[in-house]
């Protein structure tokens, strides 16, 4: 009885914070809509701090960031919206916009075309999303292969299904393999201050600084000491900066 009235009040207090932060989702947007971008920023941030994330959220917060004219926490909150929902092309298109507004942006150059069609493909869907096409695609093979004992079949057909879907499985886990070790690898963060001095060490005073960083640059993170963070940037760069100069993703 205990654990039923226990169910049922976690249930009540669900329902009635969803109800609150939408409403807390609206009136940031009306802001927004009226011009307001500072307040809207400021809702939209408080609905984060409380826990709820959404890809629509963080596509209307970097929209309201770049308004006002925060290029690096718009990037940020771009990538954010991007990680939630990978096929959100109009977070990809303003996403294009801001970084190029951004302050000597650092361009690699282009993969080949079979890296570059990779990436495209993976990028496509969330890891619990590959996950789930990967086990869709284990079961359709195990039914088949029973099916197979079943039916009368060619011999030469269910060989030539089993390779192919062997060799489907195959790349769906390896994709699943490159995900998992990209998310759990380096912590990613975006720079969402305008020229960061990068030292050789943490602490200023005590270390070299190394060059400058400029907003809305990607990072991976090593290590922290104190208020500071060891970072690497995407050309390969490593250095040292304060923690508050950027943003996890």
């Amino acid at each position: 009885m205990l654990i039923i009235k226990t169910f049922i009040y976690i249930t009540i207090i669900s329902i009635v914070t969803a109800n609150n932060e939408f409403g807390i989702f609206e009136a940031a947007n009306s802001h927004y809509n009226e011009g307001n971008y500072g307040d809207s920023i400021e809702l939209y941030e408080k609905i984060i701090l409380d826990g709820l994330h959404s890809s629509d959220l963080y596509y209307n917060l970097g929209n309201a960031y770049y308004r006002q004219g925060f290029v690096g926490q718009s990037i940020w909150a771009y990538n954010k919206a991007i990680l939630l929902n990978p096929r959100l092309g109009d977070a990809k298109y303003n996403l294009e916009i801001a970084m190029a507004s951004m302050k000597d942006r650092i361009v690699l150059p282009s993969e080949f075309l079979p890296v570059q069609t990779y990436i495209s493909i993976k990028s496509n869907y969330t890891f619990n999303e590959w996950l789930l096409i990967g086990s869709l695609v284990v079961l359709f093979t195990v039914c088949f292969f029973v099916a197979s004992k079943f039916f009368i079949l060619s011999n030469g057909i269910v060989q030539k299904s089993l390779f192919m879907l062997v060799i489907l499985i195959t790349v769906l886990h390896l994709i699943l393999i490159d995900l998992f070790f990209e998310q759990n690898s380096q912590q990613p963060g975006i720079i969402i201050s305008n020229e960061v001095n990068a030292y050789s060490g943490p602490f200023v005073g005590e270390n070299t600084m190394l060059f400058t960083i400029n907003e809305g640059t990607r990072a991976k993170i090593y290590q922290r000491q104190g208020d500071w963070i060891e970072i690497a940037i995407i050309n390969g760069d490593k250095a040292w900066v304060p923690s508050n100069t950027l943003r996890k993703l």
